[in-house]
């Protein structure tokens, strides 16, 4: 079941939980796909600069075969905020590691910003991600074996 009526600053604190370590403690949910489901809505929208999806489950499935979560890891880099007219919930988060496809591309640390848009029963209703390296960036890292380095000069 949903979990509503939470607060702004109680909502920001179990997401802060999430994104750090899961809704189980199996990595942060980026990573894992551990996610507190009770704060999203069913038809939540999740946005990046690759991807929209309106399905919180589909969502979730997506995020557990894409990083190897004991090989990838992801940090808050600042406190969430809140503002309350908007809303809304902010996180600044960094993420980086080994995705899983059979030559275990690495994704080098990057930046994230996520907006969380909060419904009036208190549940997550978006979320917007925009990153700090372009999707082409992310995209050619996915091709690129980890053990590729540039021919040095000599």
């Amino acid at each position: 079941s949903k979990l509503t009526g939470l607060s702004l600053s109680e909502l920001a604190s179990r997401l802060s939980h999430d994104l750090v370590e899961g809704s189980n403690g199996e990595g942060g949910y980026f990573i894992s796909g551990d996610i507190s489901t009770q704060l999203f809505r069913d038809d939540c929208t999740f946005v990046d600069p690759t991807n929209s999806v309106s399905s919180l489950s589909r969502y979730q499935n997506a995020l557990k075969i894409l990083f190897d979560p004991e090989r990838s890891y992801v940090q808050l880099v600042e406190p969430l905020t809140i503002d309350e007219n908007k809303k809304q919930i902010t996180a600044r988060i960094r993420s980086g590691g080994v995705l899983q496809l059979p030559w275990s591309p690495r994704i080098s640390s990057y930046e994230s910003l996520i907006v969380y848009t909060i419904d009036d029963n208190s549940l997550v209703e978006r979320q917007d991600q925009v990153w700090s390296i372009s999707a082409f960036e992310a995209l050619k890292e996915t091709f690129t074996p980890p053990s590729f380095s540039a021919p040095s000069d000599g």
